[in-house]
Formats: C-alpha cells, structure tokens, sequence
C-alpha cells in the first residue's frame, strides 16, 4: 500500500492556512497623547538565507561562508518598518534585542508630503574586501534617501538627485549592492552602493556650447551640487517625458534577475520595461525609450510590478471609474470598477534576448516606435478582480512572497481592515477566450439606454474575483487602533507580519503542518 505524500498547504486551495497570531507589538502612546503614536506604513522583512550566498553576484564574490553564516544568525529576523517621520528595526525571535529607531531631522525647506507618502525601506548589500559584511538599510522619505548600517547602528550615508518624492526603493535580486528609486518626478534613478557620491558634475556639452551643460537632475544629469554622502551613486536614469518615458508619477519597479532589464509601473497606467546599459562610474547614463511600453493592461494606475519568470509578470492597479456606455461622450453615466491583479507574459523577451546567446552583451538594445510607445507584445494569462470598495483611493496594499521553495503568494490588506487575504498564484485560473462569435444581445446590451427604462449594464469583461485565505487580527475592523496598513511575509514563508495605524504590529507564525494527499 502506498504511503500518502505530504504537500505544503499552499498546495490545496481549500485547506486553511496554518498561521496563528504568536505576538502583537503596540506602541506605548494612547489615542490621548499628543503628539499620538505614528502608523506604521511600510514593512520588509529581511531577504536572505543561508542559501542565499550561493545565487548572490552569481557566485562571484569573497564571502566567506563562516562570515555569511554568521550574518545570517545575527539578522535572519530583522524586520523594518518605515512609519512618518521615523525608521524601526524589529526583532522578532530575540528576545534580548531591543529594537532600533532612526527618527528624520524635519526641515522648513522639505516638500510638500501627500498622505500617500510615508518613509519607504529595503534591506541591501555591499561587500567590501578589506570590511566586514554588514546589511545595510535603505529607507527614504520625500526625495532624500539614507543608507541606514544596521551592525554599525548609524548613518553609511545619504543621497539625493529626485526633484519630487520618491514612492519606492527595489534591491536586486541578484546584485544586491544594486537599487532603484521611484518617483513622482517621472523618472526612475538606478544606484550602485559600491561607488562614493559624485562631488563635481560630469555632464556633456550641449551645442552650441563648449563647456559642460549644468542643466542638472531634471534633464538626467548630475547635479551641479554634491550628490551626497557616505557610499552609493546613482549610475542610471530611466527618464520621463513625452519621448518614451512615463508621464505620470512612477509607482513601482522590479529588477530582472537573469537580464539587464527592469520593469516599472506608475500612474499613467503604464507598464513599462527597460534595458539596463552598461554603466561607467564616471558618466550617468540616461535611458529615455523602453523595449516595451503598454496602456493596455490595466484601466487605472498601476501600483506594483513583479517578475513571476523570465517573461512572466504580475501587476495590480487600482479602481476604475468607468463611462457606462463607453462611446459615447455625452453620457455621464459611470461606475466604480474593482482593480485588477493580471499575470501577463512578455512575448518580446527572446527578441531582445535570443536563448543561447545569453553570453552576449550589448551596450544599446533599442525597439521600435510600436515598442515604446504602445506595444501589443504581450498575452494576458490570468486576471481577477480584488473586492468592492466604496471609492477610487482605498487601494489594496499588496506584497508578493517569492522563494526557490515555495510558491508565489499573494499577501493583501485593505485601509481600515483587520484582515489579510492571501492566496497562491498557481491557484489563479486562465482567463477567458472572448465570446466568438457574439452571444445573441451581447451588442444591444452596450448599446445607449435611457434614463426611462432599465438601468444601464456595466460591461461583462469584468474579471472575476479571487478566492483568499484569510487571517485576522481577532480585533474589531471599526476601531482605528486595530486597522491594518501592510503586510508582508518571510523568513521561508513561516512568518507573516501586518503593520497598522497606531504603531502596532501583528506577528503570525506556522504550525508545523501538512496536509495529506490522498
């Protein structure tokens, strides 16, 4: 008789998730304090693993394994967390460890904060040979970005070069001494943390003139101010504008980690991805034409980019407001449609990237006209629909848990809710081939109906809407000191932690659990 196998319980789509509430974290100020406690807004859970050491810079390194090792121990809990004004560092398994608080010097000079603006974190890298390994912390707010050494509990550094707040920070996966910064500036800012601030810009001339141009950042150039200071460069700028670039503020990004490619999102409802040039220290190279740009994809802007597979992504955007019927101008008519989550294959990637000839390197990789402006290479795999929310601005805070040995899971939370849905992306269905030829009264439906008869339908190319596992924080959703803000998961898929608006942190741990197969 065979003996039945044991699978994760990722696996089965109807068993439940093996998370229970281990520890909850409050701050110790009162809804009467004044100032009152600060809500937690961003969280990142420490990306590495003893296994870690052998994909990072593709094996080319002088990392000791003893040296790894013992990184690891010290910081494989480490959680940050970016509030308003301040940065934590929690850990969450040693108990003897008090946790770490970097608070931001506020200036009269400073921008003008959104509410959707918050200090954004990430965790990076940057082996040196002749120092220690030390993770280093990546945390901005506005348009000024610190470097944050955790083993040094001090500032390694600080740069600037956005003219407007940066919305996120990507390490990547692979080169983790490389990051990106997004921006409401249009543009995306590339960093190598192995290179020291520019003092003295190095711009080309611009014709007519003979000298170099001091046009500075907003045309893609270094500043004619410092940099910054500390460690960290910024080496490339993908561009906005009119020419190839977004034309909104830019939301998210995500590194490829097999080619020189990133992809990025923003509030144009574009979904663009870029090659990565050759950079030399001395020179910022500027990107300003994408090899692949679309509008198509999503109906609102597009809040979060990830790489499923080499050519596979997954994106999710916000509400739609909507014109029911569609053509035609003088109707007024309109509806709130749910934001999307859509997993999308790139159809270009061997175009740019033909397999067995991944040893070549080339310093420019341009597209065409069709590719930067409004390409149709790509295919739609799956799409669904997130939950009914009353208005355009009650976004869903999304995180996406990849790993070598486990499934992409699909974390989410809602503004004044006190609970996180997840689900697996293996369990996400192909989407529907469109109706051909047309169902009988599918034309007259999207036809113009007056005000006199029946109400008017919204379209029927609405995807359908997931179905989530869920957790709670067995707290009521009404009370604000209990609403969650974001959630992430880590440490090999056993921990997941909600952020929420008071300074209060909920910790759920796995039950050594699996489900039988039979």
């Amino acid at each position: 008789m065979l003996q039945p196998e044991s699978v994760p319980w990722y696996k089965v789509r109807t068993s439940p998730p093996p998370f229970s509430l281990a520890k909850k974290i409050s701050s110790t100020r009162s809804l009467t304090d004044n100032p009152p406690a600060s809500p937690f807004r961003t969280i990142a859970f420490f990306p590495w693993t003893h296994d870690s050491l052998q994909t990072l810079w593709n094996g080319h390194h002088d990392i000791s394994p003893a040296e790894w090792t013992s990184m690891i121990d010290e910081f494989s809990d480490a959680v940050a967390v970016g509030s308003d004004h301040k940065m934590y560092v929690f850990f969450t398994r040693q108990a003897n460890k008090n946790p770490l608080c970097y608070k931001l010097p506020k200036s009269d000079e400073d921008l003008k904060a959104l509410p959707t603006d918050c200090v954004n974190v990430a965790w990076a890298l940057n082996p040196h040979p002749m120092e220690p390994l030390e993770p280093l912390l990546l945390f901005s707010y506005l348009n000024l970005l610190h470097i944050y050494n955790i083993k040094r509990q001090g500032l390694a550094g600080y740069l600037r070069g956005h003219g407007s707040a940066i919305t996120s920070i990507v390490v990547h996966p692979i080169n983790a001494n490389l990051f990106c910064t997004t921006s409401r500036d249009y543009t995306t800012r590339i960093y190598d943390l192995r290179l020291p601030p520019h003092q003295f810009p190095n711009n080309p001339c611009w014709p007519p003139g003979t000298s170099p141009s001091l046009a500075g950042a907003a045309h893609g150039l270094h500043m004619t101010e410092v940099e910054g200071k500390g460690i960290g460069r910024c080496i490339i700028v993908l561009m906005g504008g009119r020419s190839g670039g977004h034309q909104a503020a830019v939301l998210g990004a995500a590194f490829h980690p097999d080619f020189p490619i990133i992809a990025t999102c923003g509030l144009d409802r574009l979904v663009k991805i870029w090659h990565v040039p050759r950079a030399f220290p001395e020179v910022l190279a500027r990107e300003d034409k994408p090899l692949f740009s679309s509008s198509r994809i999503h109906k609102a802007r597009v809040l979060s980019v990830t790489w499923l597979q080499p050519d596979l992504l997954l994106t999710h955007s916000a509400p739609a407001i909507m014109r029911n019927p569609p053509d035609n101008p003088d109707v007024r008519a309109s509806y709130l449609e749910p934001g999307q989550l859509v997993v999308w294959r790139w159809l270009g990637l061997n175009r740019f990237f033909p397999p067995g000839r991944e040893d070549v390197r080339q310093d420019v990789l341009r597209g065409c006209a069709s590719d930067y402006q409004e390409s149709n290479s790509f295919k739609i795999i799956s799409a669904v629909s997130f939950p009914k929310v009353p208005t355009q601005f009650d976004v869903p805070m999304l995180h996406v848990y990849q790993s070598p040995s486990h499934d992409p899971i699909v974390l989410f939370t809602y503004p004044k809710s006190n609970v996180i849905r997840m689900f697996n992306v293996i369990h996400m269905q192909p989407r529907k081939p469109p109706p051909f030829p047309l169902e009988p009264g599918l034309v007259e439906q999207t036809q113009l109906r007056s005000d006199d008869e029946s109400p008017l339908l919204p379209p029927r190319d609405i995807p359908p809407e997931i179905a989530t596992w869920e957790i709670t924080t067995g707290t009521k959703a009404s009370a604000d000191l209990e609403s969650l803000t974001a959630c992430a998961m880590g440490m090999d898929g056993t921990t997941i932690i909600g952020v929420g608006v008071k300074g209060s942190m909920w910790i759920w741990k796995a039950r050594r659990l699996t489900l039988a197969n039979n």
